[in-house]
């Protein structure tokens, strides 16, 4: 028979929950608290991600999905017509311009239409986009360095060299009309200098003219979804018949991808390491939830049992008495889950600025996310916490008979107990007592012993971080000195000259200096055809990549390939991590040893031995005074109509030098040339470098150690004097500044991590001050009983006190346990994630936890009994009834 009591069920859940208001607002306050880590979690991590992404746009350049490079028109066309792709946005580069001024940070003269100008950051703020002729506009650091003052209709002369990236040709004096700009961005990589496609379009018919190729047009992408980017803009290619791994078929369409996207990141870092920590942090949030809220409602539970009970005798069946507890939930929930979600909202939004103001993106990137998945995650995640927390109270409460309900103390059936002749002690009673309902000691020893091994595993992790193995990754000195070419990884016919070099050497105490030199003329190392093949195959097929080795020049089964060539001062050869080998023969003179930088891991291992010589192996390097390309059929010079595959390089003034491998090393990225290529990156003594090559190793960097902090600082004092100004010729690099970002990096991971460890400890707080007042309420009339018969006051607040003192030491018992256990596992996770990760053994902070413990253990019981004991014996006794 289907009874219809719906309304009569919500009716008896709307006024037992309106007779208990008290109660209420604790249950209220668990889950708003609930709600709240939910919130202030997802607001955290969701702005932290949009300003770190706005910061990497700034630095990329823009916020455009990915880029398809070197399109036809046609081709364009094509890819914009794309259901996967939901806006394009057009650019041509024509020129570059890196002198005076601009030596630093160079401008890029470009037409961009209106979606690739707003994704670039470029939109004028004052004026508008140029449209035709020779209409201009840029940022204002730009017109500042040009002389010109900001002011629409300036007249603004700007000399460039003709470039596309892919070619370069003559250079190029005009006169423009201002017609928008913008404020500059410090952090953009380059001025943006935007010109009209008029104007684009009659420079390249000037430049075709002179036998260059028709300028490269790329055309930026914002794709359907911001997650899987490269997935999907080869799924583009894919679909309209292109290729995108080739740069010489013309069926070929090459893509980029944005790598500002946390999610590009992600997709190409992601390892079972990271998803496993990820997971675990989510179940750790829901468990930190669950805690809160599963007290709360057995507390409810146990303080209506007695009610229950009546209800089950009129006829109330299990089904409805789980319906009238999840009702009450989601009442509860009505007001919990909005107050929540307003207060971690606001506070999430106050602790990103804090939290950023601890890193290197607190530059006016602050963004506080309003993704609905904060609000949207937030709400299901905490409704999920409370069906799961009440979903076991509701069990108990169907469950409970009318008269077990009369007797219901809060203890679960235990053993029979032996009697005693000895009496009792009041800590013996208070220790039964936990064992009464070993669930509930169990879960709040948890929550508090949780919230101390977090503590405990964030200064393990933190004090984990090796600043010795990051700064050392990041710099291999001091301080390294050079032009703006060399930092920003242009090959340039001049760096650093012997005079600058020796009046920075007169004004800076050094503990170790030398210079880094750039072989400045052709020069090739054979190699075997299977090592070079690996180089090229990143960038052609395997029917071009035949092609190409059988026009290239082949000794037995050696071929030809390029190489990149650094010459050391002596002094130099300390900073090289030798892998195998010696590099003392390359120290004596006149030698003809050779050392081969390899490429090592983060931890220290090489990935592709197979790749490299071997030490002891004699190699030969071809020096040249040119290199021209001919037609291979008739050994003359190439033409324009010369097709690609008879082009073949011809040597002039070529000869052979062999050397012997003496070493494989790893040469620090911070004193290397700083970009890859085709075949190996060598070293040479300077000495054997300048006797081989005639002379042609120029200064590239020059390098210094201090030998304290003193020298250090007046170092990094004169340095920034130096290079001061965006006209100064000379750049620097130093540890100062790894240092600083390192310090940074750490404090994030602290004010994060402590945020993070205060709430779980709030929750354990809660959940022994639950404890504690489940424990008063629900033995009330045992308490009113042990006072009649004779136990004074004093004695039931000693055997409170000492119920604390077990629940505070058990959860620091419990916490040392599980620190130990999982300690060295979350610390080789770590390890594999950071390498500068190094695990360092610690219990150290659960220790210092103990006395704030055994405080907070003898006062919450004083503070919860104090509150309880107002009433007198008969009248305790009379509301137990």
């Amino acid at each position: 028979m289907n009874v219809k009591n719906r309304k009569c069920i919500r009716k008896l859940s709307l006024k037992s929950l309106y007779a208990n208001r008290r109660r209420n607002l604790i249950a209220i306050f668990a889950i708003a608290l609930t709600t709240l880590l939910f919130t202030s979690m997802f607001t955290i991590v969701l702005s932290l991600n949009a300003s770190y992404e706005t910061y990497q746009f700034r630095q990329v350049g823009g916020y455009a999905h990915g880029t398809f490079k070197d399109v036809s028109p046609e081709q364009a066309e094509h890819i914009a017509a794309h259901p996967k792709v939901k806006a394009t946005g057009v650019r041509k580069v024509i020129g570059i311009t890196a002198e005076g001024g601009f030596a630093k940070i160079p401008a890029e003269i470009s037409y961009m239409d209106a979606n690739c100008t707003k994704w670039s950051y470029a939109t004028p703020t004052i004026g508008r986009m140029p449209e035709s002729g020779k209409e201009v506009a840029m940022d204002t650091a730009a017109l500042q360095l040009l002389g010109v003052t900001p002011k629409l209709g300036a007249e603004v002369t700007v000399s460039y060299s003709i470039t596309d990236k892919d070619q370069t040709a003559f250079t190029v004096t005009d006169t423009f009309t201002l017609v928008g700009y913008w404020d500059y961005d410090e952090l953009m990589p380059v001025h943006y200098i935007n010109i009209s496609r008029d104007y684009a379009d009659d420079i390249e018919a000037q430049a075709v003219k002179t036998g260059l190729q028709p300028f490269r047009t790329d055309l930026n992408v914002m794709m359907a979804s911001g997650t899987n980017i490269q997935g999907q803009m080869e799924q583009v290619d894919t679909d309209l018949g292109y290729t995108w791994d080739s740069y010489t078929d013309p069926n070929s369409v090459r893509i980029g991808v944005n790598w500002g996207y946390t999610s590009s990141q992600l997709e190409s870092q992601l390892d079972p390491e990271l998803v496993i920590a990820i997971a675990a942090f989510l179940l750790l949030v829901i468990f930190t939830g669950y805690l809160i809220i599963y007290n709360i409602f057995q507390i409810s539970v146990a303080g209506d049992i007695r009610f229950y009970g009546l209800l089950k005798t009129i006829g109330t069946t299990p089904r409805q008495l789980k319906r009238i507890i999840r009702q009450q939930a989601f009442l509860l929930c009505l007001i919990g889950i909005p107050a929540g979600l307003l207060l971690g909202y606001g506070i999430g939004a106050v602790l990103v600025p804090v939290v950023l103001r601890s890193t290197q993106l607190e530059v006016g990137i602050t963004t506080i996310s309003t993704s609905p998945v904060i609000f949207v995650g937030s709400v299901l995640f905490a409704l999920l916490t409370v069906l799961l927390s009440c979903s076991k109270p509701g069990k108990m409460a169907a469950k409970v008979s009318p008269v077990e309900a009369t007797k219901y103390t809060d203890a679960m059936q235990t053993k029979k107990k032996r009697r005693s002749t000895r009496g009792a002690k009041l800590h013996q009673m208070a220790f039964a007592n936990l064992g009464r309902n070993k669930k509930k000691t169990v879960l709040v020893v948890l929550s508090l012993a949780l919230s101390v091994t977090l503590f405990n595993a964030l200064c393990a992790f933190v004090g984990g971080f090796s600043m010795e193995k990051y700064v050392s990754s990041m710099t291999c000195a001091d301080f390294i000195v050079s032009t703006p070419d060399y930092f920003r990884y242009n090959p340039a016919d001049e760096f650093i000259t012997p005079e600058q070099i020796e009046e920075i050497a007169t004004n800076t105490k050094t503990s170790l200096s030398g210079t880094g030199y750039a072989v400045r003329k052709p020069a090739y190392l054979w190699m075997t055809e299977d090592a070079l093949r690996q180089d090229y195959a990143r960038y052609e097929s395997a029917e071009q990549l035949d092609s190409h080795m059988s026009r290239m020049e082949h000794r037995g089964n050696m071929v030809m390939g390029n190489t990149r060539i650094e010459a050391l001062d002596h002094s130099l050869f300390d900073k090289l991590q030798v892998f195998d080998g010696d590099i003392s023969p390359m120290l004596e003179p006149n030698n003809n040893a050779i050392a081969i930088a390899v490429s090592l891991d983060d931890y220290g291992n090489l990935p592709n031995p197979e790749y490299y010589p071997k030490v002891g192996d004699t190699i030969t390097a071809t020096y040249a005074d040119d290199v021209k390309y001919i037609d291979s059929r008739t050994g003359e010079l190439r033409t324009e109509d010369t097709p690609e595959e008879y082009l073949q390089e011809k040597l002039y003034g070529a000869r052979d030098v062999e050397y012997t491998v003496c070493a494989l090393v790893e040469l620090p990225y911070s004193m290397s040339y700083r970009y890859g290529g085709i075949g190996y990156e060598t070293v040479l003594s300077v000495d054997t470098a300048q006797r081989d090559s005639g002379g042609a190793a120029i200064p590239m960097l020059y390098l210094f150690d201090t030998a304290d902090d003193a020298d250090e600082a007046e170092a990094e004092q004169y340095l920034s004097k130096l290079t001061a100004g965006e006209f100064s010729p000379l750049m620097y690099e130093s540890k100062a500044t790894a240092r600083s970002e390192f310090a940074q990096f750490r404090q994030m991971f602290l004010l994060i991590g402590g945020i993070l460890c205060a709430i779980i400890g709030l929750v354990g707080l809660l959940n022994f001050f639950n404890a504690m007042m489940t424990g008063i309420l629900s033995r009330r009339r045992e308490f009113a009983v042990l006072q009649a018969v004779g136990m004074t006051n004093r004695q039931l607040k000693t055997m409170l006190i000492y119920e604390g003192l077990f629940y505070a030491m058990s959860s620091v018992a419990v916490a040392f346990i599980l620190s130990l256990a999982v300690g060295p596992l979350a610390g080789k996770m770590l390890g594999s994630m950071f390498w500068f990760f190094e695990y360092q053994f610690t219990i150290l902070p659960v220790l210092l936890t103990i006395p704030v413990f055994l405080l907070l253990g003898w006062l919450i019981p004083c503070m919860m009994y104090d509150n309880a004991a107002k009433c007198s014996v008969v009248e305790q006794l009379r509301d137990a009834q």
